[in-house]
């Protein structure tokens, strides 16, 4: 580091001295030398205070100089507050008795880890996947065939804009379905269905209402297959009983198209070229009705459908109900559903996979029960004795065990 410049006192002390001496008029020249001596002396001394006052103040180079740091929360907002990591994962057992079929056991897997960002105070952007095998209502992924590596697929991808129209959004991508299933059942939707195009919901004091428009298939020949729903409902207290009560309808053109996905109509009629035979118009009606016997949280639900396009077996109904108890900190329910699936009464591909194997075209009984171990985990059990096939001919039997262990987090 190369030396600083510094004033020496000493030589400052001399260079007064000789201009003082300058600057003496000529009339001292005569005066005594002691004083002449007497007021260098003293102007000395006025120097060599001044000298010592500027020696105390402190030095500070200006190659020495840092300015203070800039760190980055001092800059920006932090990225961790605007993005959330959230999912579950469960690992079921599964024993299926079909008539017709051997029995089966299978172990399964779901893992759904989905991330959520805030772009602005009203935007939310979000991502999400999942394991499974592309199944629009189905994310299991069975274990086996020699421990080979399991699909991952995109399970969410969108943005959800809540406007300046108060208890009014608007989403769009790939979706959580936001149409609301009564009583939590799969009569017309999956609960794992995310839906691909657009919707909007609506929610202000006791009335709601949504509406989506879905794309089922995309074709270059500009055949596209699109789904139109709508819903509205309205809910509110009467006596210490909370009711729900909503109108829905669904309308898909699907009269001459080829069945999506796999091909497989999953109960409903399509003709010798596997298009199907009808449109299905939806109209749904259902009630939710909420309250306390002996202190138990009770609830019980009706779901009707009728598609208004099909000639015969155009119908279907759910009505069950669940009621909560409390096990110290744990709390568990059971719960009951009885369903009848005509085979044109939905589209197929989105209903319950797991009633009567998936589809349409059964009836029977759904029992299910869950207990919370922690806030985060959960054991649950759902027992389905249905009969498929009546429809269409004679009916069979179809028996499906499922328990599951559920992680959040």
């Amino acid at each position: 580091m190369p030396k600083r410049f510094r004033i020496n006192p000493a030589l400052l002390v001399t260079a007064g001295v000789l201009i003082s001496s300058t600057l003496i008029p000529v009339s001292a020249l005569a005066a005594s030398q002691d004083q002449v001596i007497a007021e260098l002396q003293a102007q000395v001394a006025a120097l060599t205070e001044r000298l010592n006052s500027l020696e105390a103040k402190p030095s500070v180079p200006v190659r020495d100089y840092a300015p203070p740091a800039v760190t980055a929360s001092s800059t920006s907002p932090s990225w961790t507050d605007r993005i959330t990591l959230k999912g579950d994962f469960r690992y079921r057992h599964e024993y299926i008795d079909a008539q017709g079929a051997d029995d089966r056991n299978r172990q399964r897997i779901r893992a759904r880890p989905e991330l959520k960002a805030q772009i602005l105070d009203t935007v939310d952007v979000g991502f999400g996947l999942a394991t499974g095998s592309g199944d629009p209502v189905s994310s299991n992924q069975t274990l086996g065939d020699g421990s080979s590596s399991k699909d991952i697929n995109l399970d969410l991808a969108y943005v959800n804009w809540q406007t300046p129209i108060e208890g009014t959004n608007l989403i769009a991508g790939k979706f959580k379905n936001p149409i609301h299933r009564a009583g939590g059942n799969g009569l017309l939707w999956d609960s794992d269905l995310r839906p691909e195009g657009s919707a909007f919901t609506y929610q202000r004091g006791s009335w709601f209402a949504t509406g989506v428009m879905l794309w089922a298939e995309e074709d270059s020949g500009n055949d596209d297959s699109l789904v139109w729903s709508g819903q509205a409902g309205w809910k509110n207290d009467f006596d210490n009983v909370n009711l729900l009560l909503g109108l829905g309808f669904t309308h898909f053109d699907a009269k001459g198209k080829p069945v999506p996905f796999d091909g497989d109509p999953r109960g409903n009629s399509v003709d010798a070229l596997n298009n199907y035979l009808y449109d299905y118009q939806e109209l749904e009606l259902f009630a939710e009705a909420r309250f306390s016997v002996a202190d138990i949280p009770t609830m019980l639900f009706v779901d009707l459908v009728q598609n208004q396009d099909a000639d015969n077996n155009d119908t279907g109904f759910a009505i069950g109900g669940t009621m909560k108890f409390q096990h110290k900190d744990h709390p568990w329910q059971v719960g009951y559903t009885y369903q009848d699936l005509q085979a044109d009464a939905v589209f197929a591909l989105w209903t319950d996979s797991d009633f009567i194997g998936g589809g349409t075209d059964g009836k029977g009984h759904i029992f299910r029960g869950s207990y919370s171990v922690t806030k985060a985990i959960a054991l649950g059990s759902t027992l389905f004795i249905n009969e498929r096939g009546g429809d269409v001919g004679p009916w069979e039997d179809y028996n499906r065990l499922m328990l599951d262990v559920s992680f959040k987090y």
